[in-house]
């Protein structure tokens, strides 16, 4: 094994992780410990009146009307960038603190070293100037292909929803506290610090994770799903054969792409265990935005590029600037699209 992926092996011999004993229940105490730190930060906003002071009383009232789910939608979000931009960046200082505390894992064991720092950095920079155009060109692809299926079309991700309005400017502090900083910060420590390793520690991780990727993929979709088989066993007619291949194409997509995805990692798997677990987290992480499809084909994409640089430089803190450096271009072309409305 080599020298870089000591982080993951502890022993080149041996193959020892330190995730092999992990206790699931120490596990679930950190989540669930986070999510109670979580739930903090909406009762804090709402017991100091912060959304009144902002937006007044009215527009914090149309936000809570869900009458009509679609209608204050946009309103919403705005009010939601609050608790994200507060919430993301709190969760992601505390996850460490947790898992090391309470899951016995070391600071070592999930990135957090200074060993050959220069050459992880450098590892980032060279991650965002080739990894990050790569997955923008797949972006563009799976966009230019959805929507050529009936009666598709490409489901924005909800920041990206907010391109064109008239944005304070402590919403965009924090849009860029939220994906910017805190996204990356959490998300980083958790699938490539904590799943990816742990994935490669357990015999059934690999098909564990899959599998739920491909739960994710199905359960994100369950409307379409249920529309389609009622359309299918209702009255035939142009209009709902119409609406069954809109809703069957909608659902089918993302199922489709993560079962060859997750048929490539199995095969993978039977040769090199590591980059198996570095392509079932991937896939993981990509099916967690499948509300925002096609963008999972790009972000498992992403996903692979840091994985494989967290394996090869064993600092958290290379896929942490890759990721910080695909989300900041993002954010900057939010910007740009706001100042041209």
């Amino acid at each position: 094994m080599n020298d870089s992926l000591d982080h993951l092996t502890n022993s080149t011999h041996t193959g020892k992780t330190g995730f092999e004993n992990l206790s699931p229940a120490k596990v679930t105490l950190c989540l669930l410990l986070l999510l109670m730190a979580a739930s903090l930060v909406p009762f804090v906003i709402q017991k100091s009146n912060l959304l009144e002071n902002q937006y007044g009383l009215e527009m914090v009232a149309k936000s809570k009307d869900y009458t009509n789910p679609e209608e204050f939608k946009l309103l919403r979000t705005r009010m939601g960038l609050w608790t994200s931009g507060l919430t993301l960046p709190l969760l992601a200082a505390l996850f460490p603190f947790l898992i090391i505390n309470y899951a016995g894992l070391s600071k070592n064991q999930l990135g957090w070293n200074n060993t050959n720092l220069l050459f992880s950095i450098r590892q980032a920079i060279l991650g965002v100037i080739t990894l990050i155009p790569a997955v923008y060109l797949l972006q563009l692809l799976m966009i230019k292909i959805q929507l050529l299926l009936p009666g598709q079309h490409v489901a924005d991700h909800p920041l990206a929803q907010l391109g064109g309005e008239k944005l304070m400017g402590l919403e965009w502090v924090m849009i860029f506290c939220s994906a910017v900083i805190g996204a990356p910060l959490l998300e980083e420590q958790i699938f490539r610090g904590l799943i990816q390793p742990w994935i490669f520690a357990k015999k059934n991780g690999v098909l564990i994770t899959i599998s739920c990727a491909i739960f994710l993929g199905v359960i994100q979709f369950s409307d379409d799903w249920f529309k389609a088989f009622s359309l299918a066993f209702g009255d035939k007619s142009l209009e709902n054969d119409s609406q069954f291949q809109i809703h069957i194409t909608k659902a089918l997509a993302p199922l489709l792409f993560s079962l060859l995805v997750s048929i490539a990692i199995i095969i993978i798997n039977k040769k090199n265990r590591l980059n198996a677990a570095i392509g079932a987290t991937a896939l993981l992480f990509g099916m967690i935005h499948a509300f925002a499809w096609p963008s999972p084909v790009g972000l498992t994409l992403l996903g692979i590029g840091l994985g494989m640089a967290y394996a090869k430089t064993g600092n958290i803190v290379t896929p942490i600037f890759i990721h910080m450096g695909f989300n900041c271009l993002a954010f900057g072309m939010l910007l740009l699209q706001t100042t041209k409305a």
